[in-house]
């Protein structure tokens, strides 16, 4: 049976620890490209009813009319010129 020498095992294991952070890939998401392309333009949101559009508010709550959940969602802005 053939062992390895210590020095060997201890480059392989070198090697190895090193290359897991060379070839790392960066995750970017969807949302933090809108974010970057963006930066100094804050996103407004507001609370509208899935059920009744015209139920909006300014906080977390439920629709008066249907009791649903009011979702989050973002307000539209005009495009900077």
């Amino acid at each position: 049976m053939h062992l390895l020498k210590p020095s060997a095992v201890l480059l392989a294991a070198a090697l190895l620890l090193s290359g897991s952070t060379v070839y790392s890939v960066p995750v970017v998401s969807a949302a933090q490209k809108e974010r970057s392309a963006h930066p100094k333009k804050p996103l407004k949101f507001h609370y509208v009813c899935p059920m009744h559009e015209d139920i909006t508010s300014q906080k977390r709550g439920t629709c008066p009319k249907c009791k649903m959940k009011l979702v989050k969602k973002a307000v539209p802005q005009e495009p900077a010129q």
